[in-house]
């Protein structure tokens, strides 16, 4: 019974060894994939059916959570945002975290990408999100939005092509007025926390949102292990069965580690046609 055990034991301690190893190659192949993962922007292209839309065909791009503190981040932004400037949509959206701290070198990558909008006439737009405000500083962030063309719209709308586009301010600041979104049709709605889609009146015919990341770091899938408050029920992707309809993009940049996991970056354009 000794030696049996000893037997056990000495297989036991050679197979810890190997299982280690192995955890050790799976770990460092999941750090690689999700280091790539953080880099190819995926420009997804879809139709939407929504309710209330007559101006069929219309085309928004939707460029989400930024997060510009970094030479990566803003080299893949600025990527993004020409692969989708060559795509002709009628509209770019930016739907808030353009960065996470007001760091002078931070504010000029904001400032240098959305400069790349102001040689091309596509109307751009823009909201702002929680780390906009938390990044301190808001005075220079703001200078850093509005000295491009985009049009930052903060509880504000306007109308492009006929189609009516409300800009609602930070919700987790408290700062949005969903009673100022108001209409019957062919009106779309910003709003950086999808979850807040809750407080508008049903007449948009779609939300627009980021915050979520789509999880960022996730389960094989997409399946997301954690997501922040204000994106716990809408987290990636269209939802079409509420009163109003939400397409939540998992968005360009990172916080934290500049990581994902099978969740890769997005930007993008949506065709919107009537239901």
């Amino acid at each position: 019974m000794i030696a049996k055990t000893r037997a056990m034991s000495k297989f036991t301690r050679r197979d810890f060894l190997k299982s280690m190893g192995w955890g050790a190659v799976a770990a460092t192949g999941s750090f690689a994939y999700g280091d790539l993962g953080s880099r190819a922007v995926e420009i997804v292209e879809r139709d939407l059916s929504l309710p209330r839309w007559t101006a069929d065909g219309f085309r928004i791009a939707v460029m989400a959570d930024p997060h510009m503190d970094t030479p990566q981040a803003t080299a893949r932004t600025q990527s993004a945002l020409l692969d989708v400037i060559e795509r002709k949509p009628d509209v770019i959206a930016w739907v808030g975290d353009f960065l996470t701290s007001a760091a002078p070198q931070n504010l000029e990558n904001v400032r240098q990408t959305l400069f790349l909008q102001n040689d091309h006439s596509i109307p751009s737009i823009g909201i702002l999100g929680n780390h906009d405000y938390w990044a301190g500083y808001l005075p220079l962030v703001l200078r850093a939005l509005t000295g491009s063309r985009m049009r930052l719209l903060r509880n504000e709308s306007l109308e492009v092509g006929g189609v009516h586009i409300a800009g609602v301010d930070d919700a987790l600041m408290k700062k949005h007025r969903p009673d100022l979104v108001k209409g019957d049709k062919n009106l779309i709605a910003l709003l950086h926390e999808p979850d807040f889609v809750k407080d508008l009146r049903a007449g948009p015919s779609l939300l627009l949102a980021g915050h979520s990341h789509g999880g960022q770091i996730c389960l094989p899938g997409g399946i997301s292990v954690h997501t922040p408050r204000g994106a716990r029920k809408y987290i990636a992707g269209f939802y079409e069965d509420g009163p109003i309809p939400v397409y939540v993009s998992r968005g360009i940049g990172t916080t934290g580690p500049d990581w994902r996991l099978f969740c890769p970056p997005e930007a993008t354009i949506l065709t919107l046609r009537g239901s």
